[in-house]
């Protein structure tokens, strides 16, 4: 785990260990719903934590676009030791973005957070300590970010992950041994302390494992690499400011539902943060590598075949969901302080939101094709006006229809997104990537599932639980016959790319 690994290796590897760290942070999210459900406390620390979280993510997203690419190309031309500055150039950078966010929120939290959000001063002054603390998290969470990014890069896939489970961990331990003397504020605490060591861990393993040196230089700093992220913090802004106007229209509304948001979104990411994410990243980087040596015909084939077998997965797991959401919110939140009518709403955005997670794989690896091949500047308009118009959408939807116009803009707007306008950007960007073939074969799974999830669930009328096992069951079999999927693409990481 700590040297750098094979492609085969490293999706097997960190994947696993992404499992636990995703699952030790999904139980962070149930042991807050057991202590505090669905409160005004819970509303208050997702919008912070989820703020931060969007923010560190509008800084970071210049890393996976254009930092590291271009530190890769550098390594590639000139070797490690004129990369490791150009990395460390950016590190500072960063540094200091987080200690000036870190003065104003600690100084002029109450201020800020009032303006900001649609929190009264009182309830914002009542959670003072929370705020205080939340003032260092975005600096921790940019570093962590970096750092984490720059070594998965360099093909050490498990070694951040390690460091990273670190702050998952420290935050569950403050939070059960903490909450009844300081409240939700103690999740903070623990969460703080273990990016802190989470950093230090980093450090000095590129120091002592590495030979890391800690000298910066703005030498690969192009005018092309100057115009890419304007570009990239242009369309970023767009979608932190959709994201943002998710959590101000919710927290806006009445009080529980962002946190109720939340915990459905924690249900729905699940597969995403489990097995798409960390995929993604690894055939990321397979995706450089064949684009700098101009492979487009790979590509293609490793996003056909990767796409394939996950949505052969996901596709499944949403109609399953659907059917069984209320099942899922009794066994995984309705204990505790946990009222039923938190379980109805948190029921709400499982069964439906459930169906974001394709629009959500085909756009972490259509956003891996793109900045491999640096279309950064161009697919910039696709992306501003994709998340201006859904925000348009959702302020508009919300305010007419409540709750049910929330829910219904998003899923259209996406899929009309991913369907129809997606194509047009490819044939735009990437005309050798087969993106119409893709769409008609995820059409044929979708054909696939449908009767056959029918016929499990007329089959099982009266014995429910056991419709999952008789509808995969079907899946393979009938895939197995008819090879609408073959299965030879679970081996899609393991080809040795020459």
């Amino acid at each position: 785990m700590l040297k750098a690994e094979s492609f085969r290796r490293g999706i097997v590897v960190s994947t696993a260990l992404n499992i636990i760290i995703k699952a030790v942070l999904f139980l962070n999210t149930l042991v807050i719903a057991y202590y505090f459900g669905t409160s005004i406390d819970t509303d208050l620390y997702f919008y912070i934590f989820s703020t931060i979280t969007l923010l560190a993510g509008l800084i970071n997203g210049m890393d996976l676009a254009v930092i590291l690419p271009e530190g890769m190309h550098i390594k590639v031309d000139k070797g490690m030791k004129d990369a490791i500055p150009f990395y460390n150039y950016f590190g500072y950078w960063y540094l200091l973005t987080g200690l000036v966010l870190f003065v104003l929120l600690f100084f002029f939290s109450v201020p800020i957070f009032s303006f900001v959000s649609a929190f009264k001063p009182s309830v914002l002054a009542n959670h003072k300590l929370l705020l205080m603390l939340s003032s260092l998290l975005p600096v921790m969470m940019i570093l962590s970010n970096y750092l984490t990014a720059v070594l998965t890069t360099l093909r050490y896939f498990t070694a951040p992950l390690l460091a990273s489970g670190v702050a998952q961990l420290f935050a569950l331990i403050a939070l059960v041994l903490f909450h009844g003397q300081v409240g939700i504020t103690a999740i903070m605490m623990g969460m703080l302390c273990g990016y802190f060591l989470n950093i230090v861990l980093l450090i000095l393993f590129m120091k002592f494992k590495l030979g890391w040196t800690f000298k910066a230089s703005s030498a690969g700093l192009t005018k092309r690499v100057k115009r890419n992220l304007i570009s990239v913090q242009l369309g970023n802004l767009t979608a932190f400011a959709y994201n943002y106007g998710i959590i101000v229209l919710l927290s806006g509304l009445e009080t529980g539902l962002y946190t109720a948001y939340n915990y459905g979104m924690q249900v729905v990411n699940m597969p995403n943060n489990f097995i798409v994410s960390q995929a993604a990243a690894v055939a990321g980087i397979k995706f450089n590598e064949l684009a700098a040596k101009k492979r487009f015909a790979d590509m293609n084939k490793i996003f056909m075949d990767s796409m394939t077998i996950l949505l052969f997965m996901i596709i499944p797991i949403c109609f399953l969901t659907w059917l069984y959401a209320d099942w899922i919110v009794d066994i995984l939140f309705h204990r505790g302080t946990f009222t039923n009518q938190s379980a109805e709403t948190v029921g709400h955005f499982i069964r439906y939101f459930i169906y974001l997670l394709p629009c959500m794989a085909i756009n972490i690896f259509l956003s891996r094709l793109l900045i491999s091949v640096k279309k950064v500047k161009e697919s910039f308009y696709f992306q501003a006006g994709f998340n201006l118009f859904i925000l348009a959408m959702l302020f508009l939807f919300t305010r007419l229809f409540s709750l049910d116009g929330f829910t219904w803009s998003i899923l259209i707007v996406y899929y009309i997104y991913f369907t129809i306008a997606c194509i047009f950007l490819m044939k735009w960007l990437m005309p050798y990537i087969n993106y119409i073939g893709f769409l008609k074969l995820v059409l044929k799974i979708i054909v696939l599932n449908l009767p056959l999830l029918a016929m499990a669930v007329l089959g099982f009328t009266y014995i429910v639980y056991l419709v999952p096992f008789l509808y995969v069951g079907l899946l393979i079999l009938v895939n197995w016959r008819f090879k609408i999927v073959p299965m030879a693409h679970i081996n899609m990481f393991t080809r040795k790319t020459t």
